[in-house]
């Protein structure tokens, strides 16, 4: 009798499906904590953004290519002070007044977790502990940011991991046939990594940007949805 195929070999034949070569990461920003956060927190529920011709960018990375231009003067000891004394409302005007929650804009998110940050002497990347609770705490007691884009700002700072954010989540759900929580896709995908052989981040950015190019139309919807 075969056994039925399980939510990891559900995935991986999912996965074989996404055309050769992979798109590659591109990277974060290993020697910038302030960059990384900026952009962590942008990246909610924003696309990612596209170059213009004019060599300027839309979405989260325009944000952060923006604020990287108005923070260059600052000296790299200072740039988490810096950020975390930035008055909320003038950093809009840099970045988007896109909210994290009703009430609440991105910036004034970034600025409080700088200040947590700072506050307990996480000045530098290398200060920072993916795996330490209270790191991660300082970040999440931030009323709009959780534990998705906390891992997405490690993976930033060149820690492997996983962003399971909607595109990733959506995947995951289609190629296993149910829905699946932020956590459960999070930790399928990396098991699927383990599996191949690959860094998490390399077959996160894989999904993510099949999925997000793609919209998904070549694999099926949720029974529900159809």
């Amino acid at each position: 009798m075969t056994t039925p195929p399980n939510d990891l070999d559900l995935l991986l034949i999912a996965i074989s499906a996404i055309p050769p070569p992979w798109k590659k990461w591109p990277g974060g920003y290993p020697d910038r904590l302030d960059l990384a956060l900026v952009d962590a927190v942008m990246s909610i529920r924003f696309r990612y953004g596209r170059e213009r011709r004019d060599g300027t960018w839309t979405g989260a990375r325009g944000a952060v290519l923006r604020y990287q231009r108005h923070s260059e003067h600052v000296a790299p000891s200072e740039r988490m002070r810096y950020l975390a004394t930035q008055d909320p409302v003038a950093l809009e005007k840099i970045l988007n007044r896109q909210k994290v929650h009703a009430g609440k804009t991105k910036a004034f998110a970034i600025v409080e977790a700088a200040k947590n940050f700072r506050s307990a002497g996480i000045t530098e990347p290398g200060h920072l502990k993916p795996d330490d609770d209270d790191h991660q705490q300082l970040y999440t007691d931030v009323k709009g940011l959780g534990p998705v884009t906390w891992e997405y700002l490690t993976m930033l700072l060149s820690h492997d991991g996983v962003k399971a954010d909607s595109w990733i989540t959506e995947f995951v759900g289609r190629a296993t046939g149910r829905r699946v929580s932020f956590e459960g896709a999070g930790g399928l995908v990396k098991e699927a990594a383990q599996k191949l052989d690959v860094d998490e981040t390399t077959l996160d950015h894989a999904i993510w940007s099949y999925a997000s190019t793609t919209g998904l139309r070549n694999m099926p919807p949720f029974p529900d949805l159809a």
